[in-house]
C-alpha cells in the first residue's frame, strides 16, 4: 500500500522553543490517522490539525527529528506493532495496546459521549444512564478506535462500526444504530461541517479519556532514555489545560 510520508524539519519551532539536547541522530517513525478534525488534518502539502502542532512543540524542544506516515488507523497501529513503525498517535491508553506499545504522558484533551438524535429519542437527558444505555441500545462507533475497543469489552450491543465517522454519522441519521460513540470535539466539528446544529443530538458522557504518543517497545529498546525526555517536555506543549 503506497502511503503519503511527510517529514518535518522543525525549522520554526527550533527557532522559538529552547532545546535541551543536540539533534538525534535518528528520525522518529509515527503513523497517525489520515483524517481526524481538528487533532489530524489531511492536507496535500502535509499533515497538520491541533493534535501534529502539539507533538511538533515537544519534538522541537528535545531537537528530534521524526516522520509522519498518513494511515488507515488499524495500519498504523499494526505497523508499530510489528516494528515498521516507532508509534502512533493520537491514541488513548488501552490494555491492547499496552502488550506491544508504551503510552506517553497524556496531552491531547478527548472527552467521550454517546450522541443520540433527538427526533428519535425524545426523553430527558437524565433517563440515559449508561447502563441504561448498555441494556436498552444498539451503539456505534468508529473501526479500530479505542471507542469500539470500549464497546466490545464493556458488552454493549454494538448496531455498526466504520473507518469513517461520517458514514456512522448518516448510519446514525437513518436509525441502523440508536447512539455514536465519539469524541465531543469531533462530533461538534463534524455537525458544523454539514451545517447542523448539536440542538439536534442529545449526549451523555462517558468520560474523559485523553490521548498522547504509543511508543513501541521495539523502539524504547533501542532508545531507553527517549521517552523520559519526551515527557519531561510535554508541559510546555500540552492542549490539556
Amino acid at each position: 500500500m503506497v502511503y503519503l510520508k511527510i517529514v518535518f524539519l522543525l525549522l520554526l519551532y527550533l527557532l522559538i522553543c529552547p532545546a535541551i539536547q543536540a539533534e538525534s541522530s535518528y528520525t522518529v517513525k509515527l503513523g497517525t490517522k489520515v483524517a481526524w478534525p481538528p487533532y489530524h488534518l489531511d492536507l496535500k502539502s502535509g499533515a497538520a490539525g491541533i493534535a501534529v502542532e502539539a507533538l511538533d512543540c515537544v519534538m522541537a524542544r528535545i531537537k528530534q527529528p521524526y516522520e509522519i506516515n498518513k494511515l488507515p488507523w488499524s495500519r498504523a497501529q499494526a505497523l508499530t506493532k510489528s516494528g515498521a513503525l516507532d508509534g502512533f498517535f493520537s491514541a488513548s491508553q488501552s490494555d491492547k495496546r499496552d502488550r506491544y506499545a508504551e503510552l506517553s504522558s497524556v496531552f491531547i484533551p478527548q472527552i467521550r459521549k454517546f450522541y443520540f438524535l433527538k427526533k428519535y429519542f425524545p426523553a430527558q437527558l437524565q433517563l440515559y444512564s449508561i447502563d441504561y444505555i448498555k441494556v436498552n441500545f444498539t451503539v456505534g462507533a468508529r473501526f479500530s478506535s479505542n471507542a469500539m475497543n470500549y464497546l466490545k469489552i464493556n458488552n454493549y450491543n454494538i448496531g455498526a462500526e466504520h473507518l469513517s465517522e461520517t458514514v456512522l454519522m448518516r448510519m446514525l441519521d437513518a436509525g441502523r444504530m440508536d447512539a455514536v460513540l465519539e469524541n465531543s470535539l469531533v462530533f461538534a466539528l463534524m455537525v458544523k461541517n454539514k451545517n447542523r446544529s448539536m440542538d439536534e443530538y442529545l449526549s451523555v458522557e462517558v468520560g474523559k479519556k485523553n490521548m498522547g504518543v504509543y511508543f513501541s517497545k521495539k523502539f524504547l529498546d533501542l532508545h531507553p532514555n527517549f521517552l523520559t525526555l519526551f515527557n519531561a517536555n510535554i508541559p510546555p506543549c500540552s492542549l490539556i489545560k
